[in-house]
């Protein structure tokens, strides 16, 4: 019951999808022949899942792969036909096989979910869920391989795969995001042919304005204004602009200051005025010497 109510949460994913692609790992597959990723190992013997989100529009290819190094247990997620499609085995028993209904190759975001359950492995595209089993007498999966996506590294000699025909599937094309092992992004071991999605904002969707170079320095996106009339972190601030901002701020700063100073200026000439005009009063009153310094202060003040 725990696993049917967590499976119908899955229609809700594209809702939270554009909001995940900005932050998560993702990588562009260009679909040159000799491309592939190598993860490290996802250990998918008795129990586990892998997710992760796909953009294609291509009919056929590999999308992952492992295997126990060539003797009988293998797993393997292809596109055939513009749709997904699993094959998986345990102990040399006969193959199970999965044909999704749901199209992927539609230049869309698709949300792809795989739970291995011992015999049972299942497959969910979106809100499409298919369950297969094997008839073996071992219930786990033997997995020696590491987790190969996108395609099959020439290192990988036939005879250590257990699928013999994985190495002439034709290479993915497109993007793949958010890629999980339970809740964890697996370790991106090496690959060829592969953009990060750092290299991909600068090539395909360049966030610097005006002219400013792209490049990627210390894992994030820098946008070097040098060569152009602007600054910021990307570009977008003009200098000019700032000068005069900077240049009528000071001014409105030179103004203040001085009506402050000639303000507090003309006060103290005043106040010396008025001490000078009470002392000569009370001089011609011949009343001086009788006027106490708090008194003389209350007469200037009135």
């Amino acid at each position: 019951m725990a696993r049917g109510l967590r499976f119908l949460c899955w229609p809700l994913w594209p809702v939270a999808l554009f909001s995940l692609i900005a932050t998560v790992k993702m990588l562009e597959f260009g679909g040159a022949p000799g491309q592939w990723a190598r993860y490290g190992r996802w250990e998918a013997g008795s129990v586990g899942e892998l997710s992760f989100s796909i953009k294609t529009n291509i009919s056929k290819a590999l999308v992952l792969y492992l295997d126990d190094g060539g003797n009988c247990d293998f797993l393997e997620l292809l596109i055939a036909g513009g749709r997904l499609q699993l094959r998986f085995a345990i102990h040399c028993a006969e193959p199970a096989t999965l044909h999704m209904e749901t199209r992927v190759n539609d230049d869309r975001w698709h949300m792809v979910l795989l739970t291995r359950n011992f015999r049972e492995t299942l497959l969910m595209v979106d809100g499409e869920t298919k369950v297969a089993e094997v008839k073996s007498k071992r219930k786990e999966m033997a997995v020696v391989s590491d987790l190969f996506v996108g395609g099959i590294p020439p290192d990988v000699r036939l005879s250590a795969l257990t699928s013999s025909t994985v190495k002439y599937e034709p290479p993915f094309q497109g993007l793949i995001s958010n890629l999980k092992v339970g809740e964890t992004p697996p370790t991106l071991l090496n690959s060829q042919g592969i953009q990060s999605d750092l290299e991909y904002l600068c090539t395909k969707q360049n966030p610097c304005f005006n002219g400013g170079f792209c490049s990627i320095q210390y894992g994030e996106v820098h946008c070097d204004c040098t060569h152009t009339r602007f600054k910021g972190k990307y570009c977008k601030e003009g200098k000019e602009a700032s000068r005069r901002t900077r240049h009528t701020r000071h001014t409105r700063h030179t103004r203040h200051t001085r009506h402050t100073r000639h303000t507090r200026h003309t006060r103290s000439i005043l106040v010396v005025t008025a001490l000078l005009i009470s002392c000569e009063l009370l001089i011609s009153a011949n009343q001086l010497s009788s006027v106490t310094p708090e008194r003389l202060l209350e007469m200037m003040t009135d």
